[in-house]
């Protein structure tokens, strides 16, 4: 019985372990308006959860239309200034760390 506890626990343990050892996953970012891009963060950024990525022109002037939902380097970006975007359309991806 006492055996079996411990080889469980032991189990347990290094399922956490393996858990915070995950490798960072790429998040795709998607934008919640439609309109003409203004700015967009460049590859490479390094970006915490709650950063603007995409600001597009509205009829009330420049409104953030994608921000970062993780922690990480901006991996790609498939869109530039000027350019127009449709509400849904993957505009960037972050690789969360």
């Amino acid at each position: 019985m006492k055996k079996t506890l411990v080889y469980s626990l032991g189990a347990v343990l290094a399922g956490l372990l393996m858990v915070g050892t995950v490798d960072a996953a790429p998040v795709n970012h998607e934008t919640v308006l439609s309109g003409d891009v203004v700015t967009v963060v460049p590859v490479g950024t390094a970006v915490k959860e709650g950063d603007p990525l995409l600001t597009v022109q509205t009829l009330g002037g420049p409104m953030v239309a994608s921000r970062a939902t993780v922690n990480g380097v901006v991996e790609s970006v498939s869109v530039a200034p000027g350019a127009t975007v449709a509400r849904g359309q993957i505009i960037t991806i972050v690789n969360s760390q």
